[in-house]
């Protein structure tokens, strides 16, 4: 079985992930909230992205980020801290996310 980290496992697409993934590999999923999904191939840890420390993991294999925000207001009605937000989740929490594992991933190769 294959050992899976998906960020944002617990809603919308990255629920849909988490569920196809758990009955053949082990899936750990880090997010604000706990899942309602409950298996015994799933391990939640809460964590947000942005402003915690991520957990560290002796191996993984894959990697998935999930975390997203969009605004659909009127553009008129969008302020710059609104785009500001959706690139933190949207970029930032990727890029630390990568950048953080990518040793775990590396050092496995």
């Amino acid at each position: 079985m294959n050992k899976i980290l998906v960020i944002g496992g617990s809603k919308g697409v990255g629920n849909a992930i988490v569920t196809s993934l758990i009955d053949e590999n082990i899936v750990i999923n880090i997010s604000r909230t706990p899942p309602i999904l409950s298996h015994s191939n799933l391990t939640h840890i809460t964590c947000d992205i942005l402003t915690d420390e991520l957990p560290d993991f002796e191996e993984i294999d894959t990697l998935i980020y999930c975390p997203g925000s969009i605004n659909l207001k009127p553009i008129s009605r969008l302020k710059l801290d609104d785009f500001r937000s959706d690139f933190e989740i949207n970029v930032i929490g990727a890029v630390k996310a990568i950048q953080y594992y990518f040793l775990v991933l590396w050092q496995q190769s």
